[in-house]
């Protein structure tokens, strides 16, 4: 008996094209798809955004399954790092040629899935604060009993924050915070695919061009995790960023956005 194929959910995707002031010397650059966190919005995307299509890149923005205010998931819809990822391709699958993708956290997770499924789809990858490697046990001990409980207190969202990203204006605060207003049916299932990590054959699977972005302060992976990852395969490349953590996107935008262009000019195949 043939099997149902997995639901995918229909994602919102702002998608932008570079500015009119954009340098034209780097033509026919494929789109670059930015993956959020667990519990965060698209929002925090926005400093790298506007780095991005400044150097002339066009960037879609994707919100990931559930995540978008009105989303209505399809009702056989289990949300796993697979599922999501599956999401993503149909997203990707727009473009005539493969795509960039980027992913903080657990978008980093959703990223490596992907291509690791899907490489015609991907041209690269860069995971931003996120290597597949066993997270920080007290956060994990900590969320995974929130999770457990069906809903994340307050002191609990002010840990994450914090380590996430550090002092924050109040202003920046409520920005950033929004991604724990999702309900929870979203939210619970999300976290829990979070906190399990791709698969232990996922990464070798990966065939593009990996690119790792750390903070050299990140509470959540460490440099050694970093280093031992990029170091298993020829594939893979190492930025440490200063004066940041494990949101180095929203904290040093423009040194990510200059890392993220160096790979991908370094990355780029010739063309045919």
């Amino acid at each position: 008996m043939l099997q149902e194929p997995p639901a995918v959910a229909a994602l919102h995707v702002d998608m932008r094209l570079p500015t009119a002031a954009a340098s034209t010397d780097i033509p026919s650059q494929p789109p670059v798809l930015l993956l959020h966190g667990w519990a965060s919005t698209s929002a925090y995307w926005e400093p790298l955004a506007t780095e991005l299509l400044d150097g002339g890149r066009t960037v879609w923005i994707v919100d990931l399954p559930g995540y978008h205010g009105g989303d209505v998931l399809p009702p056989d819809f289990q949300w796993t790092l697979e599922s999501a990822a599956d999401s993503v391709a149909a997203v990707a699958a727009r473009n005539a040629s493969p795509v960039h993708i980027a992913g903080h956290s657990m978008g980093g997770s959703v990223a490596l899935t992907l291509a690791a499924a899907n490489p015609e789809l991907v041209a690269s990858v860069a995971l931003i604060g996120m290597v597949p490697a066993p997270p920080n046990e007290v956060f994990r001990s900590m969320l995974e009993s929130q999770l457990r409980q069906g809903f994340i207190d307050d002191a609990t969202r002010a840990k994450c924050m914090k380590a996430w990203f550090g002092a924050l204006s109040p202003e920046d605060h409520r920005l950033l915070s929004r991604g724990f207003e999702l309900p929870f049916e979203v939210l619970g299932p999300s976290g829990l695919a979070a906190m399990a990590g791709v698969a232990a054959d996922v990464p070798e699977k990966v065939t593009a061009p990996t690119l790792v972005i750390a903070g050299v302060g990140d509470r959540l992976r460490s440099p050694e995790q970093a280093q031992a990852f990029v170091a298993a395969s020829p594939l893979r490349r190492l930025v440490a960023i200063p004066d940041a953590g494990h949101s180095v996107h929203w904290e040093q935008p423009h040194a990510c956005a200059l890392a993220l262009g160096a790979f991908w000019n370094e990355s780029r195949q010739p063309p045919a």
